[in-house]
């Protein structure tokens, strides 16, 4: 079949948010624009601008797993409906299914001559090794015992379907080498490592805007602040930076983005060089990390496109050093690292970066040099060949 006949689909879990799994679906879309649009839960408002309701598959809203969501608008009261919902989804007319996975997506269940590729961005953490972080962060006033006692044959029983799950996949991607041995671990399969798409032009370009009024409100000069760019949730360890943070009250922390746990991470701070500029998108965003002294990367990633975000944009990463980060951070060049599980190290390690970065120890063209691996350009040719050239 010729490849302008194939008709394609692209399956997402969620368009609720728009983050570094959802910047891959985007790329996906450009690479095939013809692609219908799946996901389990749709919340045009967050990400109509990107993902309009006019691309997403009729089937979709009428998924149990998407009418709860706009019910509760809460993420994890929709979670015991996806393996559900995504069975339910009908791909028998297609010729290619293209998956974008963390949690269940890759369930779906696909016809024989269908080709069924998975880009993996983790194996679902919740199921596998972040089990028992999951069920400490559980927020159950009553009969906590109780429940997580349940929740335990609930997760016994979903591993085993996600490995079932896993068997029916035809081609497996994984977005780093950390990602792809996990793979190996739970699924007992390769995987191809395909690093996700990177807009490292956008990021390197300078930008004509002199100033942004959130730094000129909160008097924070230029070249004077470290940049956090996440998701606020307990998973991604923000509450140790700001920790951090506060034993130096000379050095300015700038976290990006919001979510469900902003105001626990407010509470945290004592000191006034800690601020929270919420969601920040395109120039403005572009503009905060061009303008930074680099970003602080406090948590363990399978893969996480701001790192090399911030390195197109000529600027060095601090961050924990295990996992996607070593993959993509060259310590004494692109950056350095703490090491302690405890963040013992994080302060002393820390002041030793910010002298040599303040230094500029770490070259504009190293920086860049290492993001442009992960380019947008080399993320299509690849992807191209694996549907184009391993389809049937």
């Amino acid at each position: 079949m010729e490849e302008k006949n194939l008709k394609i689909a692209i399956l997402h879990e969620m368009l609720i948010k728009l983050g570094g799994a959802e910047k891959v679906v985007e790329q996906m879309l450009k690479i095939f624009p013809q692609a219908d649009l799946f996901t389990l839960m749709y919340d045009e408002k967050k990400v109509g601008n990107i993902f309009p309701k006019k691309l997403i598959n009729k089937q979709v809203f009428s998924l149990a797993s998407q009418k709860r969501y706009n019910l509760t608008k809460k993420q994890r009261l929709s979670l015991n409906l996806m393996a559900q919902s995504v069975e339910n989804l009908d791909f028998s007319e297609y010729d290619i299914v293209l998956c974008s996975s963390s949690w269940f997506a890759h369930w779906a269940i696909t016809k024989p001559e269908t080709k069924f590729i998975v880009y993996y961005h983790s194996p679902a953490r919740y199921m596998w090794d972040w089990t028992f972080e999951f069920q400490r962060d559980l927020k159950i006033p009553f009969f906590k015992k109780f429940f997580i006692h349940k929740l335990r044959k609930i997760l016994l029983k979903l591993r085993i379907w996600d490995v079932i799950a896993s068997n029916r996949v035809d081609i497996s991607l994984a977005n780093s080498y950390n990602t792809a041995s996990r793979i190996k671990k739970y699924y007992r399969k390769d995987a191809e490592v395909l690093f996700p798409p990177v807009e490292t032009d956008r990021f390197s370009k300078k930008l004509k805007i002199n100033n942004l009024k959130f730094l000129e409100e909160n008097k924070i000069d230029k070249n004077d602040y470290y940049i956090i760019i996440s998701a606020l949730t307990e998973f991604k360890k923000i509450d140790i930076a700001i920790n951090a943070f506060n034993e130096m009250p000379e050095k300015k922390l700038v976290i990006i983005w919001k979510w469900d746990y902003k105001n626990q991470l407010e509470k945290l701070v004592k000191s006034k060089n800690i601020f929270f500029a919420d969601a920040r998108y395109w120039d403005e965003l572009v503009f905060l990390v061009q303008n930074s002294l680099g970003l602080i990367f406090p948590w363990e990633e399978d893969f996480w496109i701001v790192p090399v975000e911030t390195m197109a944009a000529w600027k060095p990463v601090f961050a924990f050093g295990k996992w996607w980060l070593l993959e993509s951070v060259i310590a004494w060049k692109t950056g350095e690292f703490f090491y302690n599980k405890n963040w013992k190290d994080f302060v002393k390690n820390f002041l030793e970066f910010d002298k040599k970065n303040r230094n500029n120890f770490y070259k504009k063209e190293n920086c860049q040099n290492q993001a442009q691996k992960f380019s947008n350009k080399n993320f299509e040719e690849k992807l191209k060949n694996l549907v184009y050239k391993k389809s049937v």
